[in-house]
């Protein structure tokens, strides 16, 4: 193995990554959304409302991380919380009226954009990268526990 070869794979994911935010960046542009934030959009979208430590849970990520994007949402009128009438600690999200909006363009454009993502693969390809994909992301939730 070269030297310039040792992280061919943690490489590779992460310029692929990179890529495909770049792209899915420029394609949700007009709806105000990122690729930080669009993600949030579509799990209260599919969830309709949420705590903050469920959300923190769907998306593996940082929990001041979600708040920071989550304040940005609802900065922007897009999500609105309120505190739990069953736990006064627990803080719950939802989408506004213009939230839902948004979600219900995302919902539309996420097919569009998963395939154009993917075009190089045929059927069979795609089906092995969701399988690898999967294993992948269980292997490292295991790490990281």
């Amino acid at each position: 193995m070269k030297k310039d070869e040792v992280d061919t794979f943690i490489k590779s994911i992460d310029t692929v990554s990179h890529k495909i935010d770049l792209y899915v960046s420029d394609q949700l542009k007009d709806l105000g959304l990122t690729p930080s934030t669009y993600f949030v959009i579509l799990k209260i979208g599919a969830y309709g409302e949420l705590t903050q430590e469920q959300l923190f849970q769907m998306l593996s990520i940082n929990p001041s991380n979600v708040t920071r994007r989550l304040n940005r949402l609802i900065e922007v009128g897009y999500v609105s919380k309120k505190q739990s009438t069953d736990d006064k600690r627990r803080r719950l999200v939802k989408l506004t009226e213009v939230g839902q909006q948004k979600f219900d363009e995302l919902y539309k454009r996420m097919p569009k954009l998963n395939d154009t993502v993917t075009q190089v693969f045929d059927e069979d390809e795609k089906e092995i990268l969701a399988k690898l994909m999967t294993k992948m992301e269980a292997n490292m939730d295991e790490l990281l526990k």
